[in-house]
């Protein structure tokens, strides 16, 4: 064999080295790196259809941040519905996508502004938690937020999915 043609075998076997390094290191980040922890603030649920989103009066079309009441309002459901109010109003062009939701288990079905009232007494019995649903346009279930995230996180993850989500 010449000396050219060991030039260009050598050659030929840099160029498939170079062009598998990529591939073979990010395999070995993808197998051997630890994994970084989630930054989400919230619970990613599985993906069904929201038990709520069949109700009379369901805001389709619009992402909707649904809190469940199963009784009496008492402070931590009003700090909630303060809470709520804030994440929608600080999406600022994003907040005409958003709706507040109250599942109540008494009371009567209403519409003021963005704030939609549906009442399901066993749906509110059911779902009540220490916290408030994220709901697609679709009516699926997105996210769960407890009442202990921190709104200032929420906001900018909500505000992340929505733009990322810009066609829903």
């Amino acid at each position: 064999m010449s000396a050219r043609a060991r030039r260009g075998q050598g050659v030929l076997l840099a160029l498939a080295g170079l062009s598998l390094a990529p591939i073979l290191a990010a395999w070995w980040l993808y197998t051997a790196a630890p994994r970084l922890p989630s930054h989400s603030v919230g619970q990613l649920l599985a993906t069904q259809r929201f038990a709520g989103a069949d109700l009379v009066g369901w805001p389709l079309g619009a992402w909707s941040l649904v809190s469940i009441e199963a009784g009496a309002c008492d402070a931590a459901c009003q700090h909630r519905a303060f809470i709520l109010r804030q994440i929608r109003l600080a999406q600022g062009e994003g907040a005409q996508r958003l709706e507040r939701v109250l599942l109540r288990a008494s009371g009567r079905n209403s519409k003021s502004g963005d704030l939609v009232s549906l009442t399901a007494p066993l749906l509110a019995r059911s779902l009540a938690r220490d916290g408030y649903f994220l709901i697609d346009p679709l009516g699926n279930q997105v996210m769960f937020y407890s009442d202990k995230a921190e709104p200032e996180r929420v906001i900018r993850e909500i505000n992340r999915l929505m733009q990322v989500n810009n066609a829903l």
